[in-house]
């Protein structure tokens, strides 16, 4: 890892531990990680299956606070219309995450559903995902009927709109997906060393997990950027392509 990738990181870690007894920091002393996303933006599936599901392996969990919010890059035009970066599929499935987020509440819950989608958005070409999100409830441990209802009813868009407001009065402002925020600060393109900004940033009564020992930053040297869809960007391939081309 190239000298000017770890001094970010290290200042990253050390603002945000600096930040740790701040009202922007989770219960109970845990670390508050917020996680800006999309659906269907094969980065956010690679954060979500190869990063944050970590968290649920390892302990992690017992020291963060958990929220994801499914808006991304989205916009709202002329007649109140929601358009999303990656098309109709991703408001829809941006929805029905939301519902299961919202209904569910406790990540422990809502995460294994959302891993499952996001591994099919990894797996299966774009235009499978939407049709085959049911087959991700009943693994998960989640019942069909609280989502289903609030996805073909008003309130999943409502969840949606509110999610979108807050994303849109982020500040500062995001810039692209993965978007990922802990105890009020955006770690920008270091996103994927959010395992060790946890373990640096926690402060409250627990034991540190054992995996803080071992995680070491995922830094891949300046001229290696980090995946991110850009607000603006033209549609990407589906996540498989992106992962043959090297991601």
């Amino acid at each position: 890892m190239e000298k000017s990738s770890a001094l970010r990181v290290l200042l990253v870690g050390l603002v945000i531990a600096c930040l740790g007894g701040v009202s922007n920091a989770g219960s109970d002393g845990k670390v508050l990680v917020e996680f800006y996303s999309e659906s269907l933006c094969p980065y956010c599936a690679n954060f979500v299956v190869n990063y944050l599901s970590k968290f649920f392996t390892n302990g992690m969990i017992d020291i963060v606070d958990l929220r994801m919010i499914p808006y991304g890059n989205a916009r709202i035009y002329e007649g109140d219309a929601i358009v999303c970066q990656h098309g109709p599929d991703e408001c829809e499935l941006n929805i029905i995450q939301a519902c299961a987020i919202d209904h569910y509440v406790n990540a422990t819950k809502w995460f294994p559903f959302i891993e499952c989608l996001e591994t099919l958005v990894w797996d299966l070409p774009r235009a499978m995902v939407l049709p085959n999100w049911k087959y991700c409830v009943i693994p998960s441990g989640l019942e069909l009927e609280p989502i289903e209802s609030c996805y073909a009813g008003p309130a999943g868009e409502k969840i949606v709109r509110a999610f979108g407001a807050e994303t849109d009065s982020l500040d500062p402002p995001h810039k692209y997906v993965p978007w990922v925020v802990v105890n009020g600060t955006p770690l920008y393109e270091e996103y994927e060393d959010v395992e060790k900004i946890v373990c640096d940033a926690y402060e409250g009564p627990l034991a540190k997990p054992e995996a803080c020992g071992d995680v070491r930053s995922a830094g891949r040297g300046t001229s290696q950027k980090r995946g991110v869809c850009e607000k603006g960007q033209a549609v990407l391939g589906d996540a498989s392509q992106v992962a043959h081309a090297g991601l």
